[in-house]
């Protein structure tokens, strides 16, 4: 999967569900790895603003493209 900075995704994992925005991916951010990228997941509903906010280093495996409801 071909992930992009400010693509919408979401986490699934462990029945565990969680909505966010790509904030880097290894062509932009040297700590991103090959199989992994930046999302901001809490942002208090932000997300015009999400690049003002900590990323968490993910999987890549652990995410769809979009924002899913469960």
């Amino acid at each position: 999967m071909q992930l992009k900075v400010g693509d919408k995704v979401t986490y699934i994992k462990h029945g565990k569900q969680e909505k966010g925005i790509v904030k880097s991916t290894p062509e932009t951010d040297d700590m991103c790895l090959e199989d992994t990228v930046r999302v901001v997941y809490h942002c208090n509903n932000d997300w015009d603003n999400y690049r003002n906010y900590t990323a968490a280093t993910t999987n890549i495996i652990d995410l769809k493209i979009g924002w899913y409801e469960n």
